[in-house]
């Protein structure tokens, strides 16, 4: 499963787990099967599935 994939569909909810070195926040993704990605950039989560972040990044 890719990513996006997991982003898409199967991810059961994402956890934040600090701010890369880069100053974006990043986040840990749990999967179906309870299984977790590595963190992820915020910036790939709105990309792909901004609900995941349930709407507290959206812009008016």
């Amino acid at each position: 499963m890719t990513l996006r994939e997991a982003l898409e569909k199967h991810t059961k909810f994402v956890s934040f787990c600090g701010m890369c070195e880069c100053g974006e926040a990043k986040y840990d993704i749990f999967v179906d099967d309870d299984l977790a990605y590595p963190p992820v950039h915020e910036s790939t989560i709105l990309e792909v599935n901004p609900e995941l972040l349930g709407g507290q990044n959206e812009t008016n």
